[in-house]
């Protein structure tokens, strides 16, 4: 069973490599702030490399699941350009719990609060967690829904593509 599932796996990503492009998604420009009340800004932040959202919510399992792997893709990739960003989803009654869940866990990587969704709406992200790739040029190279393990593999693909400059063979992988 592993066998046939691996193989539907590998054929599914050599047909997705292989889907041509009929157009770009460019993500929407959004200005959130943190937790700590700094400002974040999509266009200032592409200036310095690719960016990488993940959309989660503090209630949310596969997103608590999630979150160590974004940890680790944060520290390995930040120095060669590429910004995390968690963007928190739980509303205005529910943001009094984000501090101190990144707390007690020791997320470093950059948050952001949507209160009122809007800008998940605008990236078209239907489910928690949503990981959202954008390159430098403000084009949405890879988007996936849900996380199971084995899920940040494909990401990290995606993430060296971008990075190396070959996005153009990530472009479509992923996307939904």
């Amino acid at each position: 069973m592993k066998c046939i599932k691996r193989i539907s796996e590998t054929l599914l990503a050599v047909m997705l490599l292989a889907a041509p492009v009929v157009s770009k998604d460019m993500a929407p420009d959004f200005n959130l702030r943190s937790p700590e009340g700094d400002r974040l800004n999509l266009k200032s932040m592409l200036e310095h490399g690719p960016i990488l959202l993940d959309f989660w919510a503090t209630w949310c399992k596969p997103c608590v699941k999630a979150m160590p792997k974004l940890q680790e893709i944060y520290e390995t990739y930040k120095d060669r350009g590429l910004t995390v960003v968690g963007v928190n989803e739980d509303g205005p009654r529910g943001q009094s719990k984000v501090k101190p869940f990144l707390r007690a866990r020791k997320f470093t990587f950059p948050i952001a609060l949507d209160s009122d969704g809007s800008v998940m709406k605008r990236m078209r992200a239907t489910a928690y967690p949503t990981t959202v790739l954008i390159d430098m040029d403000g084009e949405i190279v890879f988007r996936h829904a849900g996380f199971a393990k084995g899920d940040e593999k494909v990401l990290i693909e995606a993430i060296e593509a971008v990075l190396t400059g070959k996005a153009d063979q990530a472009e479509g992988s992923g996307t939904e």
